[in-house]
């Protein structure tokens, strides 16, 4: 049956498997916003799965590119739920909240239970969006079977549509569920629904694919490449959906898929258009400039960042950006280091090279600076090597022997450290 121009199969449960890609039948349905090509190769996701949908509320949450509309198209397929799926996708700075009422209520006209709603549900565009929605749970009285409400890309809801949502999810009939996907944690109050256990959250972690499902989309795109390899391209895209099944597209006909692997990263041309697309062009201003000039490091937290940057609310921005699930990763439990997802890492090198390649020695020297201040010797004497400041690095390296030899260092104190890292081409 049809669902906003796609198909959704319909079909007993299991009949169709829940897969990282989209399945034939799927194909006419977007991973992320339209922009992976290709299709048809599968992996079961089973367990993912079978924690949809069977709450009142499921979220499913996580960064541009790690599969959660495919997994909901999938779950809704292989549970066989297409008639009973009313499915709304958020448009991205859509500023007409009866617009999309009006398209949620479009799609729960379309379930099977629809011909109950459909003489009770309202149809006035020229109503604001509250009154749209009290006249929706007015007749929501009318369901009888059960019906799943999912929406996609959350995130692009303006603040009045997310808390007139959230007065929907909260005031709903149980018959009613909702599927939430988002890019980021959905700003609704769920904790009274989290606390009655009717609450079901699926968070990157979740969606971050294990090495023997990365083997699994290999051999099923028909890819024969070594277990080597394999894990080699899982640890280098940490899991990350599409820079997966970009790997797998790049690998068809490869003459040397270790040589690939070994060299896979962010600056990788199909990887890096898809994130600046998806991800660092709809960051404003401020954010770019802070995401490429501390892209020369492992770390970084929001002291260190306000001195590359000379921005003092660099680390709000670090904390905004781990929450919205932008590829920055918190490492402690203040949240006050963080680092970027490492094929984020590679294209904000690539940008700092091509959009301000005068100022990467000046940034090491000053992270060199940084960090030797502060206590961090072994990170202080990495930018003065990236800097070539073989001066600073050999004195350094002489002040802090003793500590650094006793931590186990041994790669910085063995005297080829004193030569700069290679550096990824442009």
């Amino acid at each position: 049956m049809k669902r906003n121009g796609a198909t959704v199969p319909s079909g007993g449960p299991g009949t169709t498997p829940c897969s990282i890609e989209a399945a034939p039948a799927l194909a006419a349905i977007p991973v992320e916003q339209g922009t992976i090509p290709g299709g048809g190769a599968m992996v079961l996701r089973s367990a993912l799965c079978q924690r949809l949908g069977g709450s009142r509320v499921s979220v499913v949450s996580g960064p541009a590119g790690s599969g959660k509309t495919v997994l909901l198209w999938s779950w809704v397929a292989r549970a066989g739920l297409g008639d009973n799926v009313g499915w709304v996708a958020a448009r991205r700075g859509d500023p007409d909240p009866p617009w999309f009422w009006l398209s949620v209520m479009s799609a729960l006209r379309r379930t099977a239970a629809g011909w109950a709603l459909a003489r009770e549900m309202p149809e006035a565009p020229d109503q604001d969006g509250w009154a749209v929605v009290e006249g929706l749970l007015r007749s929501l009285v009318a369901l009888r079977d059960p019906v799943w409400l999912v929406i996609d890309d959350v995130q692009e809801l303006e603040p009045e549509v997310t808390r007139q949502l959230e007065s929907l999810v909260l005031r709903a009939p149980p018959v009613l569920r909702f599927v939430l996907a988002t890019r980021h944690g959905v700003r609704l109050s769920l904790h009274r629904v989290r606390l009655e256990g009717g609450l079901v959250e699926i968070r990157p972690a979740d969606l971050r694919f294990s090495s023997a499902e990365a083997g699994e989309l290999f051999a099923a795109a028909g890819v024969e490449v070594s277990e080597p390899t394999v894990a080699l391209l899982h640890e280098r895209t940490e899991g990350w959906a599409v820079g997966l099944r970009l790997a797998v597209l790049s690998l068809a006909g490869h003459p040397d898929p270790e040589r690939f692997a070994a060299e896979f990263s962010g600056s990788d041309r199909t990887v890096a258009e898809y994130l600046l697309a998806e991800v660092l062009d709809r960051q404003p201003g401020p954010v770019r400039r802070l995401l490429v000039r501390t892209s020369i490091l492992e770390r970084v937290n929001g002291k260190l960042a306000a001195l590359l940057t000379g921005d003092d609310a660099a680390e709000r921005m670090l904390q905004d950006l781990e929450e919205a699930n932008a590829f920055v990763v918190s490492l402690d439990g203040p949240r006050s280091w963080f680092r970027y997802h490492s094929m984020f890492a590679g294209l904000l090198a690539l940008e700092l090279r091509r959009t301000e390649s005068g100022q990467v020695t000046g940034l090491h020297k000053a992270a060199s600076q940084w960090f030797a201040t502060h206590g961090y010797p072994l990170e202080a004497i990495r930018h003065a090597q990236a800097a070539e400041d073989w001066d600073r690095a050999a004195t350094l390296l002489a002040s802090h022997w003793g500590e650094l030899h006793q931590d186990g260092q041994q790669a910085i104190t063995h005297p080829p450290a004193l030569r700069p890292r290679p550096q990824a081409d442009g």
